[in-house]
């Protein structure tokens, strides 16, 4: 700053200026010390001033952060607040058992450390239903658990591999499940009882780019425990979720995804793999293979965003679960949904960085599609939901909600309900 005075100073008693050449070179001057200091501010925050927000290599946004990292730690994360209001009377009029409930749904915090260029860790660690301590029913409420914590070697854009603890990339939000990706208070129930988020287990695979537009992720992970399938949670229950994972049977997961069009993902997922991991003689050679088979696109323009998404789960030899354990679940089951919003915000306030958007959701899954031969379907296991909601941003990573689903099912035991969420990330 003093060379700048001092040049200035000799300029002017070299060369004489009028009054006004002055001012004006002094503004000219104060201009460029701005863009310095804010090039100087920029450089001191690092990575930190450059972070954007956007769902890459598989994972959410926040999620993703580390990859903008050239070195060292990363923190991220998110969080979501939830209240459900039910009705008092099921659709048979008989009195609903369901009790409105406030729930802090989950904070999530990702760690992650960048090694070098080609090496990271990222993990995401959950804080679910706001105390771990207190129980109902003789039975944990709150819980602390990783969602995923894995290894990454970063090759080429072909080919990178992970290790450890990987999100099972079948369907949308089991990867994308951070709150301000979706629409709805809570996640869309398709994709938690026949595709059950968070799905995550311990594995190794690898991720990259096959062509321009076309990007896989494909993994050897734990298996499915089938003992622990119920009729109308399906598989959920049979996830294992890297915790001293019985691993007497592997499976393969993978999911190829199409970004050549602007505005436009689609893909298609899978998992399959024998689900029996016991060692009772009695069950030595049952192979209940379990196949998870989805479908699904995104696509925005403008204002406009909408998702669809389509999963068949498939499971042999669900005989002798009837037997041994008498439990009936379905050979096969299935699920589909689909949700568009419209942003309003451009509309009632041109130039605003607020986000205002109605939407409306259907979603259609019976997990008691089809059961072996002599066996029973419980028409409360088909089940359809129809919300309609409203989702406001005034930041965007901060969400507030509202919807209403009218939940139904073929015993029409269903019960219709009313949320209210709050929802952020970092």
């Amino acid at each position: 700053m003093k060379s700048v005075v001092i040049l200035l100073a000799l300029a002017l008693a070299v060369f004489p200026l009028n009054a006004q050449s002055v001012q004006d070179s002094l503004k000219e001057i104060n201009r460029k010390i701005d863009i310095l200091t804010e090039e100087i501010e920029k450089l001191k925050l690092g990575e930190v001033a450059e972070i954007k927000y956007e769902a890459a290599r598989g994972l959410g946004p926040a999620a993703a952060k580390v990859y903008q990292v050239h070195k060292g730690v990363s923190i991220a994360g998110y969080g979501e607040l939830t209240y459900e209001n039910f009705s008092s009377k099921r659709d048979d009029k008989s009195k609903s058992p369901s009790q409105d409930q406030f729930d802090y749904l989950r904070n999530v915090v990702y760690f992650g450390y960048r090694f070098s260029d080609r090496i990271l860790f990222n993990s995401e660690i959950e804080f679910e239903h706001g105390y771990t301590g207190k129980q109902r029913g003789g039975k944990p409420i709150g819980e602390v658990g990783m969602e995923f914590g894995y290894i990454e070697l970063m090759f080429n854009k072909h080919a990178n591999l992970r290790a450890g603890m990987v999100l099972i990339p079948v369907g949308i939000v089991n990867e994308k499940h951070e709150p301000s990706t979706f629409f709805g208070t809570l996640r869309p129930q398709v994709e938690q009882r026949i595709i059950p988020s968070t799905w995550r287990g311990n594995g190794i695979g690898l991720y990259g780019e096959i062509t321009s537009g076309f990007q896989y992720r494909a993994y050897l992970v734990e298996g499915l425990d089938a003992t622990n399938f119920t009729a109308k949670d399906g598989i959920r229950d049979g996830r294992q979720l890297g915790s001293k994972a019985f691993a007497e049977n592997f499976a393969l997961t993978g999911k190829l995804e199409y970004t050549g069009f602007s505005g436009l993902v689609a893909g298609a997922s899978f998992f399959t793999g024998n689900s029996n991991q016991t060692i009772a003689d009695s069950l030595k050679n049952w192979k209940p293979t379990t196949t998870v088979l989805s479908l699904h696109a995104e696509y925005s323009w403008k204002s406009f965003e909408a998702r669809i998404l389509f999963v068949q789960n498939s499971i042999s030899d669900t005989r002798e679960l009837q037997q041994e354990f008498g439990k009936t679940i379905g050979s096969k089951m299935t699920g589909w949904y689909a949700v568009a919003g419209y942003d309003m915000m451009p509309l009632l306030s041109p130039g605003s960085d607020h986000y205002l958007a109605p939407f409306v959701q259907y979603e259609q899954f019976d997990t008691h599609e089809k059961v072996a031969s002599g066996l029973t379907k419980d028409p409360e296991a088909d089940r359809t939901i129809k919300t309609i909601g409203l989702s406001y941003k005034p930041h965007p990573n901060i969400a507030f909600k509202w919807d209403y689903r009218f939940n139904a099912n073929k015993k029409k035991t269903g019960n219709d309900q009313w949320n209210l969420a709050v929802n952020y990330l970092f």
